[in-house]
């Protein structure tokens, strides 16, 4: 009897084994595929668990590109700007600065946008139709967070160096004292400056890009505060684009053979949508957030803040090419 019994335990667990090995066995259908679309290129390595199931696994990143951005440096809150004697404000400023740096700046600033996006995919397909060759997926992307950087073009970089030096004056404006005649007691980074100059530069105010308006900070009038991006410690602009580094994946799919009579080669077509944990946020050099934290923003960037801004899932569409290793 005590044969018997062990006879039985282990007839049924050859049994399990059985039935488990032919459910679940491990075909070496194994294909790495070239693939191309809005997550980039990279390539993708797939294996078929069974007929109901498969694995992806691989990598995508988005190739290097520029993309151009253009602001205009102002001087203080002035919406519009002043001009005295036919001239702007900034104009008579940018010649006092000639005068003491040796340098002449316009108001123009380029900044060059660049993808950052690269990401790990793991995915899994079910096959749940008759016919094979379509199926649906889970999975996730994982990769940077940031995925998108901007900042000035080195061209710019001579009139941002002197926009930080003239705000480090209109800073320090505050600490001068002067005489009965109108001269200062003290100098500012090695300048003595005139009364007449230095009220002038307290009067027009810091100098930046007018980016725009605060949301949810006023003035003493209830009107938006302006948000003007000014040189950071490095005396330059910059903007990150940042999403969630974990992106859960949901998408259909089709896995057919290029021809009937060679099953070498495969394409694979991916439709469906990557979720980033809502629209994305972009981050100026200072902590300041556009997209959600600021109204009336101005010139091209506003476009790309109005496509972002709906833009809480990343669609999904990708070709790959792929050749079966094994036969």
């Amino acid at each position: 009897m005590k044969h018997l019994g062990i006879t039985t335990v282990l007839a049924a667990v050859l049994s399990i084994g059985n039935l488990a090995a032919r459910t679940f066995v491990f075909d070496p259908d194994l294909k790495i595929g070239f693939d191309a679309g809005t997550t980039g290129v990279g390539f993708t390595i797939e294996s078929r668990i069974n007929d109901m199931l498969g694995v992806r696994t691989g990598f995508n990143w988005i190739p290097h590109f520029e993309m151009p951005l253009y602001f205009r440096m102002e001087l203080g809150d002035n919406k519009n700007p002043v001009y005295e004697n036919g001239r702007s404000r900034f104009d008579q400023m940018a010649e006092k600065l000639e005068e003491v740096t040796g340098f002449k700046i316009d108001q123009k600033v380029k900044m060059i946008g660049e993808p950052n996006m690269y990401n790990f995919k793991l995915l899994i397909d079910i096959y749940p139709l008759e016919d094979k060759r379509w199926y649906f997926t889970t999975g996730f992307y994982s990769g940077s967070s940031v995925i998108g950087r901007a900042s000035n073009c080195t061209e710019d970089m001579t009139k941002l160096v002197i926009a930080a030096f003239y705000n480090n004056i209109y800073e320090n404006v505050y600490d001068l004292e002067y005489n009965d005649d109108g001269e200062p007691h003290g100098v500012i980074m090695g300048l003595e400056l005139t009364k007449e100059l230095t009220d002038k530069i307290f009067e027009y105010g810091r100098m930046g890009m007018h980016v725009g308006d605060y949301k949810n900070r006023t003035d003493q009038n209830g009107k938006p505060l302006r948000y003007t991006m000014g040189p950071g410690a490095d005396n330059m602009v910059k903007a990150e684009m940042r999403v969630n580094s974990f992106k859960p994946y949901l998408g259909v799919g089709f896995n057919g053979q290029l021809d009937k009579k060679n099953d070498r080669f495969n394409i694979i077509f991916d439709c469906g949508v990557m979720f980033w944990g809502g629209h994305p946020r972009v981050y100026t050099h200072d902590g300041t957030e556009i997209v959600d934290d600021l109204i009336n923003i101005n010139g091209q960037i506003a476009h790309y803040v109005d496509y972002v801004r709906p833009l809480e899932v990343f669609p999904v569409l990708n070709l790959s090419l792929a050749y079966r290793l094994f036969k």
